[in-house]
């Protein structure tokens, strides 16, 4: 009794996925470093457009940021996506990117 082994069920035909595998741009590809004053730093890998709260509103002094697209970081006072943002920084930054020690309590990660 020997039977061909088949990579399809029984009366349903394959099908050709129709999108482009290398013109899809990875959604996770942010890593940010927080300078904490004071110490305590601390790194985030967050997904794009996706909100983020800061634990404890830290006092922020210096931010990096790598990413393999261009994208900018929005971050807020308070809850993120609440009201005008505190400051936006562009990235990859290549480095430590210095800002005026501020608390921030949220953030978000978009494509530019």
């Amino acid at each position: 009794m020997a039977s061909e082994s088949s990579a399809t069920a029984e009366g349903v035909e394959a099908r050709e996925y129709p999108h482009d595998f290398d013109a899809i741009t990875p959604l996770s590809t942010a890593w940010v470093k927080w300078d904490v004053k004071g110490g305590g730093d601390r790194t985030h890998e967050p997904n794009i457009n996706t909100n983020y709260n800061l634990e404890g509103n830290p006092n922020i002094q210096g931010v990096e940021i790598k990413a393999t697209v261009d994208v900018k970081l929005i971050c807020w006072s308070g809850s993120p996506g609440n009201g005008t943002p505190n400051i936006t920084i562009e990235g990859p930054t290549n480095g430590k990117h210095k800002i005026d020690p501020r608390r921030l309590g949220g953030y978000r990660v978009e494509i530019r």
